[in-house]
């Protein structure tokens, strides 16, 4: 994510054609992200509330009983649920109806089925429409007719496993079908549980976890546990998120945005000194400082921060997490997010980005194949599949700025076509929206920023830029809609992030601006 390397210098654009206040915004979102490091290095942030979640542990509750001392959180999540949610979607919607038995909207929550597997990636839609059939009922529809198949957990990452092994048991325990569900599904599933604890930081399978064990004998004590362990990540507001937090990936992404922008080397190191405590044993990172399964997005943007921080003093942990993404790749030549998992554009071009931080002669042939993956996955508009974002400007400007180093081969082509494609869908007030015709958002607009940060032609850099200062507060922030998702396609949101995703793109910018 970060900018070219000296040697692929762009002409400079003279600051008169941008509008006023552009360094001065830069450098209070700069601050404003400078006072969250702690004395650890670590910049956290709690994930926000989310409708599934609240929805889940509600209907767990009543399920369970609501003995009086979950009584006062039983009121906060319905409360919650009940208030207008401002990014609210048709799945929230439908949730919301089922939980709190609207019964006049419940025809909606059966569409949402073939909605939510339709904006999944291809490959993972037989899991997602399972996993998605076990929450409605989990949260109180009727099983579907004629039954559904119940995918074996076999061939998948440790989350999915249990997603599915959780969905598994609670469809087969609404069919009557004890039968299906064996030992070592009940093993998985209380391998998750521990007082206190949330499994991998991820409150979404720990509360399917529970609502599978609610179902089957010997498990109150556990239930009951799990509950409490759940309660113990109530917000505020009533609700509860979907992780418990994303403070590594927060991090690693927050360092390379200041760094790029120019933040004070002491700031940096300290940040940099937290991040390389975090990686594994294997050699990746995790999105969180509680998960133990390393994933390629968080690994490549930690060594893309290390290396622009100091590549001699970090040469060791980014070896060790250069090989770990190594080690991951598929045989398409194209990179996965998970060990084990099908390739994926997006984490293509992020392992392309971090290569060429070592030289393009060091990796070759990788890179090459890794680039023809990439062509390969690009459709004919210039868009790529679904990745981990809610916007198709995020695998657009990290595909963009992968093919950039680059002036033979495949790499053109595809930059020419996303090119083309991010200037078709500007909107006339500057900004970009997450698809095509939709309203601008400060996050989508900060990604297509990124690309045309990197084009001969100054206007969209312009126009993007009027665009996301008319969005910035006085005190450097911005209001952005929740833009990472997961399970894949549904939204959550850590604030900071989008901070720090807004200050990457100033930070693009600025370094074409003359002052």
């Amino acid at each position: 994510m970060r900018p070219l390397e000296a040697g692929h210098v762009l002409p400079d654009w003279p600051a008169r054609l941008f509008p006023p206040g552009l360094g001065i915004a830069r450098r209070r979102l700069t601050d404003c992200l400078l006072r969250r490091i702690g004395l650890d290095g670590a910049l956290r942030d709690p994930c926000q509330s989310r409708v599934l979640e609240s929805a889940l542990l509600l209907a767990l509750l009543d399920r369970t009983g609501r003995s009086c001392d979950v009584r006062s959180a039983c009121s906060r999540l319905v409360c919650y649920l009940h208030q207008p949610h401002r990014h609210g979607s048709s799945w929230d919607e439908a949730f919301t109806a089922i939980v709190l038995r609207k019964r006049t909207q419940l025809a909606s929550a059966h569409r949402a089925v073939d909605d939510f597997a339709a904006r999944a990636p291809r490959f993972t839609g037989p899991r997602k429409r399972l996993v998605f059939q076990a929450i409605l009922v989990m949260l109180g529809c009727e099983p579907p007719s004629g039954g559904c198949e119940l995918l074996p957990p076999r061939g998948l990452h440790p989350w999915a496993s249990i997603q599915v092994t959780a969905a598994k048991v609670v469809l087969a325990d609404a069919a009557a079908r004890s039968d299906m569900i064996g030992s070592e599904d009940v093993a998985l599933l209380l391998s998750t549980q521990r007082p206190g604890e949330v499994w991998e930081g991820n409150l979404l399978i720990h509360l399917l976890v529970l609502h599978a064990l609610s179902r089957l004998p010997g498990n109150v004590t556990t239930v009951r546990d799990g509950i409490r362990t759940a309660l113990l990540h109530q917000r505020d507001d009533g609700g509860v998120p979907f992780v418990t937090d994303t403070d590594t990936w927060t991090a690693v992404t927050a360092g390379l945005a200041l760094r790029t922008a120019g933040a004070p080397c002491d700031s940096l190191d300290r940040i940099a000194q937290h991040v390389q405590r975090q990686q594994h044993p294997s050699g990746g990172w995790s999105y969180t400082d509680h998960a133990r399964l390393a994933d390629t997005d968080c690994t490549t943007v930690a060594l893309e921060f290390l290396h622009a921080t100091d590549p001699h003093a970090y040469r060791t942990p980014i070896q060790r997490g250069i090989q770990a993404l190594l080690s991951v790749r598929g045989a398409d030549g194209g990179f996965p997010t998970y060990a084990g998992t099908p390739s994926e554009a997006c984490m293509t071009a992020a392992v392309i980005n971090v290569l060429a931080t070592q030289g393009s002669a060091r990796y070759p042939r990788v890179i090459d194949e890794a680039m023809t993956f990439l062509a390969g996955s690009q459709k004919p508009d210039g868009s790529f599949p679904p990745g981990w974002s809610d916007s198709r400007l995020h695998t657009l400007f990290r595909a963009h700025l992968a093919t950039r180093p680059f002036t033979t081969g495949r790499a053109p082509v595809v930059r020419e076509r996303i090119v083309r494609l991010v200037r078709s869908i500007q909107n006339d007030d500057g900004g970009w929206g997450k698809e095509d015709g939709t309203p601008s958002d400060a996050i989508s607009t900060a990604y297509g920023l990124i690309v045309a940060a990197g084009l001969p032609d100054h206007l969209p850099a312009v126009r993007a830029a009027e665009y996301l200062l008319s969005q910035q507060h006085s005190d450097g922030r911005i209001d952005a809609p929740p833009d990472m998702v997961g399970p894949r396609p549904l939204p959550y949101h850590v604030p900071i992030l989008s901070d720090a995703v807004l200050l990457l793109s100033w930070a693009h910018l600025t370094r074409r601006v003359t002052p």
